[in-house]
């Protein structure tokens, strides 16, 4: 037993029958022949639609067809199908003949078109070019890349290459394989033909045939017309915020003709107890910088923007001295660079400011070098203008600035910001390519062991210091494209 089973085409299926599918136009038909000769056929086609049908005389056969409702060029290639039959098509002559004949009729066509081309006169044109470099076009006409030779759209960046470039497209390289194929589809000089260039007029000298000296000329018509402009414009933004904040007691006890550990070659009187200055001022006392000199306790707030001095208590012999120092920094600063450059559509633009450091390097073999090292400001891109009006660009910014030396003799270390990327933004858009944000927090105590952790007078026995640095990069950029009459003026 046979079963079958019949499910529709999905849409995919569809899809890929609509794509193979020939599109007939021509008007539609019926036609009902039983074994006619198909010369007689393709004269009622010729006459149904008005167009000018050639048969030649190997055209030859009957069929029997039964058309209805179908296009006529549709019907006119079934024919030629069951006839082993071919069409060439000129201008509005369709010519109708065996398989095999037209190829024969194309050869022989090209032949005599080469024959009549080594026969025509060669004529000289002088083209002035406007917008274009008069080289480029002389290496268009050879069926050559002008890229590789002085046309902007093809650059390298600081660390990409944007575009390759062939090898086969050097001057002066007739090139080999596919590459040097497709360059001849493209070439329009003929062997006979030559060009040179004006560089001085930027004026292309053309001698060739007339027929490819129009060709020449059409193409150069259609190329040669002016690029959009863009300014690219970059911003790069530093923003830093720190904050410090220290507390520090300074605490200590004198008297007045005590020696405890005395030193070698001090007096006896005016020795305080326990103090980690033996060389204090005067015993027991806060000097004129309110400074306590004699401290049991030396947890001061380094280089204090202000300190409170006091004597808590004063007996016979002793005094007891307190210095409460503090200390609090915050600073916000905002570092903006604005680089920006203009360039035209598809070339290469870079713009930098900065400096250049020496470095020492020794070796043995060369003595002392010294190397200098860029430390720059750098825009670098390549801006691409979409059909939408959008701009496509490969951008490189970068920012190196020197920073001071940490030690005495030391070479200036760099800090380096860099961004590399690909962005589409809209024309006159401000979009961030990107941002790094660095935040250092830090909490410090000291103290002395035991006597901090007594409630109530323990502050006398530590020091606090509280940081908070951020810091935070940021680039933007926005390209806008310059109008013609903007670029004009």
């Amino acid at each position: 037993m046979l079963t079958v089973e019949f499910r529709p085409l999905s849409h995919e299926e569809k899809d890929a029958l609509e794509r193979t599918r020939v599109k007939y136009t021509g008007d539609r038909l019926s036609l009902n022949f039983q074994d006619i000769d198909i010369r007689p056929v393709i004269a009622i086609l010729s006459e149904f639609t008005g167009q000018n049908i050639v048969a030649g005389d190997n055209v030859k056969g009957n069929i029997t067809l039964k058309l209805d409702d179908v296009p006529w060029d549709e019907a006119l290639d079934f024919i030629m199908m069951t006839q082993n039959l071919e069409k060439f098509e000129s201008g509005n002559i369709t010519m109708i003949a065996p398989a095999g004949d037209i190829k024969k009729y194309k050869e022989q066509q090209k032949e005599t078109a080469a024959v009549i081309e080594q026969l025509d006169p060669l004529v000289t044109e002088y083209i002035k070019i406007n917008y274009a470099r008069a080289e480029n076009f002389k290496n268009l006409l050879n069926g050559l890349d002008t890229g590789q030779f002085g046309s902007c759209g093809i650059k390298t960046l600081t660390a990409t290459q944007p575009l390759s470039v062939s090898p086969a497209n050097k001057p002066g390289d007739s090139g080999s394989g596919t590459q040097s194929g497709q360059n001849d589809k493209f070439k329009i000089l003929s062997s006979r033909g030559s060009a040179v260039v004006d560089a001085r007029t930027n004026t292309l000298i053309v001698r060739e045939t007339t027929m490819r000296l129009e060709e020449a000329k059409k193409l150069i018509r259609k190329l040669d017309v002016p690029v959009r402009q863009v300014m690219i414009e970059s911003r790069i933004v530093i923003a830093s915020s720190s904050f410090a904040k220290e507390l520090g007691v300074r605490f200590g006890v004198a008297g007045t003709g005590q020696h405890v550990g005395g030193l070698e070659g001090l007096p006896v009187q005016g020795l305080p107890v326990g103090s980690v200055n033996r060389l204090g001022g005067n015993t027991g006392s806060i000097n004129g910088t309110a400074i306590v000199n004699d401290a049991l306790v030396d947890l001061a707030a380094s280089n204090p923007y202000g300190a409170l001095g006091m004597t808590l208590a004063r007996g016979a012999d002793y005094v007891l001295n307190l210095e409460l120092s503090a200390l609090q920094d915050q600073g916000k600063g905002e570092v903006v660079s604005n680089p920006r450059v203009m360039t035209t559509d598809r070339c290469n633009a870079k713009i930098m400011q900065g400096k250049q450091l020496p470095y020492q390097s020794s070796s043995a073999n060369l003595g002392t070098n010294v190397q200098f090292v860029d430390a720059l400001l750098e825009l670098d891109v390549l801006p691409q203008i979409t059909p939408n009006g959008n701009i496509s660009m490969m951008l490189n910014i970068t920012k190196n600035e020197a920073e001071p030396p940490r030690f005495l003799n030391e070479q200036p270390p760099i800090t380096k910001r860099q961004v590399e990327t690909t962005v589409q933004v809209m024309d006159g858009e401000t979009v961030v390519l990107g941002g790094v944000f660095e935040g250092t927090q830090a909490t410090k105590t000291n103290s002395v062991p035991f006597l901090a952790d007594i409630p109530g007078i323990g502050f006398l026995f530590k020091k606090n210091s509280n940081t908070d640095d951020k810091k935070e990069l940021l680039i933007f950029i926005t390209p806008k494209i310059i109008k013609d009459n903007a670029a004009s003026n």
